[in-house]
């Protein structure tokens, strides 16, 4: 055999070991792909180190000339630490499981699967990964990775861990650790940017009505039950409610181009019945199609919690209802918690509206009402004429209104909430049955004004029984006072300025009494 011969199979096996030893298979080129991209997005190169790989030649600092020893040195203690694992960690401002969702979506762009799902070894044996049901919607829900799961993409040790952390300010926020490699740094980087992109553009949370202040798990509202076009107000209440409240929710570019606050202090009060809770159900329409995170806080839930999430998903509405039902209780120690909770979406620049709901204006803390910690009171009470005539209209088919006298019908519905009004309507039909003996083929004005007139004694019974309530018994009147004298007193720091009691570790150094807030 010829030696050119020799030397062309030579070549051809050469080219054959070397072709075996550069293939990859799809899934390794698809996770070197996603290596590298993650490298970019993380800012740094694939091989990010203090070396840089390019062209043909090895080429060392001058301060290595005539000591290539140190220089080999040198790469040895740069391969010893790019296999070394380090901890990177990141604390997100959003909530644990919407963080959880974020590494989900984040794994699934960088890898085309979560890639978390492999058992670790610990000193107690084999550990599965973990997976939690997380509900992203009344009748939603998805799997989120939870705790500490391996993370093969990293290297053959790589671990990530989704955890909850508790921050003095937020509360409950989530939280990634990575171990992995100096060589993947970043590759980790690139990750954490990842879940920040998803986060913003795919919270489970923001933009979303909410139930209550749950800072884990937080429940969503079921808007569905209520239709805005049956909801009606007077035009005055209206008018008060699109100004001080729907108008910064339906108009936000426009309010911050012209520097009006998005921060608002809005107290809804009125008698049961003239649709306070409706009101609420209407601003979380009203939010969640502007994207506007919305938080329903009922008694019995915390409200400094739902105040936390709201700062975390603003711009956002809190809405408190039956804030009577803590003044009623007299307990100095939770009106005073209530109060810091509500001056705390003063903060310069937030995006929080607070809407407060009583049944009893004269119960509600005196400290709630001054100057700085409520922008509007708005009254919702009867309903004026032309509030009568649209609830008419919208609740009896347009076919059983020939013609209708509504002067003569406010005249008899004069002082009606909403919901007595409401209640008229559906008797007004039962009269016009009874008159006819059959399916009235329309509503007659005296079918509506014979149903209000029957509904007069109940209205007139329970103004009455509030009134016998009014006047506070002694054991509620000293309540009353040291809820007073609670409100006044501020703790103070060494300079004498406010301070916030949160922990032991405070610097608090004695309180004032705000002597003229008594008066």
């Amino acid at each position: 055999m010829a030696r050119n011969q020799i030397a062309d199979i030579l070549t051809a096996i050469q080219q054959q070991h070397t072709r075996q030893a550069t293939e990859l298979s799809p899934e390794e080129a698809s996770q070197r792909a996603a290596m590298a991209l993650l490298a970019e997005i993380g800012g740094g190169r694939v091989s990010e180190s203090d070396l840089v790989f390019e062209g043909q030649r090895f080429i060392l600092p001058e301060q290595y000339r005539g000591n290539v020893r140190e220089a080999r040195r040198f790469l040895e203690r740069w391969e010893e630490q790019q296999s070394t694992q380090h901890n990177y960690s990141k604390v997100f401002r959003y909530r644990p499981y919407d963080v959880a969702h974020a590494v989900t979506l984040a794994l699934k762009e960088a890898f085309g699967t979560t890639g978390v799902g492999e058992t670790i070894q610990t000193f107690f044996g084999p550990q599965p990964p973990q997976f939690v049901d997380v509900p992203t919607g009344i009748t939603s829900s998805v799997q989120v990775p939870w705790g500490t799961t391996a993370f093969p993409p990293l290297g053959p040790d790589a671990q990530i861990e989704i955890e909850a952390t508790r921050d003095r300010e937020a509360g409950l926020l989530g939280a990634v650790e990575i171990l992995a490699p100096r060589a993947v740094k970043a590759q980790v980087d690139g990750l954490f940017k990842l879940i920040e992109k998803h986060l913003k553009a795919s919270s489970i949370y923001r933009g979303k009505a909410l139930e209550g202040g749950d800072q884990l798990t937080p429940r969503f509202l079921d808007l569905r039950k209520v239709d805005a076009s049956k909801v009606v107000y007077s035009d005055d209440v209206l008018q008060q409610l699109d100004a001080n409240v729907w108008s910064l929710i339906e108009h936000t570019p426009l309010m911050r181009e012209l520097g009006e606050p998005l921060k608002r202090a809005v107290l809804l009060e009125g008698p049961y019945g003239t649709g306070k809770s409706l009101a609420a159900f209407l601003t979380a329409q009203k939010a969640e199609a502007n994207g506007w995170t919305f938080l329903r806080v009922r008694p019995g839930d915390n409200l400094d919690d739902a105040m936390r999430t709201a700062q975390l998903y603003a711009p956002a509405v809190v809405m408190f209802e039956d804030i009577d039902v803590v003044a009623e209780a007299g307990d100095p120690a939770r009106i005073s918690k209530l109060l810091d909770s509500f001056d705390g979406i003063g903060a310069k620049g937030s995006e929080v509206i607070a809407i407060l709901t009583t049944n009893r204006k004269d119960r509600i803390h005196k400290g709630m009402l001054r100057p700085g910690r409520l922008d509007a009171v708005i009254s919702i009470n009867s309903l004026d004429q032309h509030g009568v005539e649209r609830l008419i209209k919208a609740k009896v088919p347009a076919d059983m209104l020939r013609v209708i006298d509504y002067a003569t019908v406010y005249e008899a519905y004069e002082g009606f909430t909403p919901a007595f009004a409401s209640e008229a309507i559906s008797r007004t039909m039962r009269y016009a049955i009874a008159r006819e003996g059959k399916k009235p083929h329309f509503l007659s004005t005296t079918d509506f004004v014979g149903a209000a007139q029957s509904l007069r004694p109940q209205l007139e019974l329970m103004a009455a029984a509030d009134e016998e309530k009014t006047t506070p018994t002694a054991d509620q009147a000293l309540r009353a006072l040291v809820a007073d004298v609670v409100d006044a007193t501020k703790f103070v720091d060494a300079d004498g300025d406010a301070a916030h009691v949160y922990g032991p570790e405070e610097n608090v150094s004695g309180m004032e009494v705000d002597r003229e807030a008594l008066v």
